[in-house]
């Protein structure tokens, strides 16, 4: 039993660093975006930007998963909260 536990934590604590990941390199990203002038360049980082958001929102699913099968689970709910922050930046 002890192994199945490490395991779902290691799982989730990859997904918890996934999400941070994406948050970073939203807001790497979206400042490069901004300040950018090259069309093709524009485009490009437009388009990583919906990749970002379209898995943070499979993050989000995969979380609320979590948190219906392990409602006490303190890890499941650190990753729910990493997920339900906002993306987007205040400049």
């Amino acid at each position: 039993m002890y192994k199945y536990l490490t395991e779902s934590d290691s799982l989730i604590g990859g997904l918890c660093r996934e999400i941070e990941y994406i948050r970073q390199r939203y807001r790497n990203v979206y400042l490069s975006h901004s300040i950018s002038k090259d069309k093709f360049l524009r485009k490009r980082l437009f388009e990583e930007i919906l990749n970002l958001k379209q898995r943070r929102m499979e993050l989000i699913e995969i979380s609320n998963e979590f948190n219906n099968t392990y409602q006490k689970s303190l890890s499941a709910m650190l990753f729910n909260e990493l997920c339900q922050r906002p993306l987007e930046i205040k400049i």
